[in-house]
């Protein structure tokens, strides 16, 4: 019987199987149905940097009010309702009801004393984190060199804070993705995530308004992060976590022969429910008795660029021949 097992940034995983970040990973009888059903880990719904902001704001708001009068008040923080707290318990609760590793997860956008409460992560005893780093470039005087610097920035100023290891989950949109995901492996990242999924506004012309919503994702959208992790395998000494369409054990296993270390899986679990994951783990592992592959590094990145038979096919030499083979 094939052994699914893998290792992940330093953590043992039963699975290369995890549940992602998403509107599931915030129960924790989620966090138990996803273990029992073959999850190697699961990933915390994100902590905006916003929030974390926010919530100092309200306290240092909180602590000014009367603070000339009594300098005491300094030392007053008043009981704390916001995000954060809640966080920072949900971590706890998780750790105590399922045995694979819980990774955090804190979505931002810029380097600042948010950052220390990456500490307070580590603290409570998360076993990894997850830093999403959202943000849209519209500002036309910043340069591309400009805004990986602002990304290289975030990750190194929680590196400097914590021990933990730190998945560092990509945008697509970088001029020159492969050397700012090398930038990104040497600056601290122990895994790169590609990719997110930024939000995308949408017009409704009958009310002339922006229409804002995150629809699920499709199994198309997955070849764009294969793509780059089949290119990045092997060139980076970070693992490779895959997110985004992976619907079905026929997409685990290809993002598995591109490279990925994980698969992270959202949209599938949200549509078709937790207990999916059994149906993909059982997938896989029939998959590979069937090929005679005994473990996951037999097969890993074995279609990828470096260790394919067409490196050409992930780049440019693809697209001309497929081209010219319309006309």
């Amino acid at each position: 019987m094939a052994d699914l097992s893998t290792n992940y940034m330093g953590l043992n995983l039963s699975s290369p199987l995890l549940l992602a970040s998403s509107s599931l990973s915030n129960r924790v009888e989620n966090f138990e149905a996803a273990e029992a059903n073959g999850a190697g880990a699961v990933v915390l719904r994100s902590l905006f940097e916003e929030q974390i902001e926010a919530a100092q704001s309200e306290i240092d708001a909180a602590v000014a009010v009367g603070g000339d009068n009594n300098p005491e008040a300094h030392g007053y923080l008043p009981p704390q309702t916001v995000g954060p707290k809640e966080y920072l318990t949900l971590i706890k609760k998780a750790k105590k009801a399922v045995k694979i590793p819980v990774i955090a997860s804190l979505n931002c956008v810029s380097p600042g004393s948010w950052s220390e409460y990456a500490k307070q992560i580590e603290e409570v005893g998360a076993d990894a984190l997850e830093v999403n780093c959202y943000f849209i470039a519209a500002d036309p005087i910043q340069s591309g060199d400009d805004v990986e610097k602002k990304y290289l920035d975030v990750l190194t100023s929680i590196r400097r804070t914590v021990r933990l290891p730190i998945a560092f989950k990509l945008s697509p949109f970088f001029t020159s993705l492969a050397h700012s995901a090398l930038r990104f492996d040497k600056g601290g990242a122990n895994a790169l995530v590609l990719f997110n999924r930024f939000l995308q506004p949408d017009i409704s012309v009958g009310k002339r308004s922006l229409v804002v919503s995150m629809p699920l994702s499709h199994p198309s959208e997955m070849l764009l992060s294969m793509r780059w992790i089949a290119i990045l395998y092997g060139r980076v000494k970070a693992h490779l976590a895959a997110s985004t369409g992976v619907h079905t054990t026929e997409g685990v296993i290809k993002q598995l022969l591109a490279g990925a270390q994980v698969v992270q899986l959202a949209s599938t679990l949200i549509k078709n429910g937790i207990p999916h994951l059994a149906t993909l783990r059982d997938g896989l592992g029939d998959w590979m008795d069937k090929e005679g592959h005994a473990s996951l590094d037999e097969l890993r990145g074995s279609l990828s660029q470096k260790g394919g038979t067409d490196p050409g096919a992930f780049e440019r030499a693809q697209y001309v021949q497929l081209l010219l083979a319309q006309n």
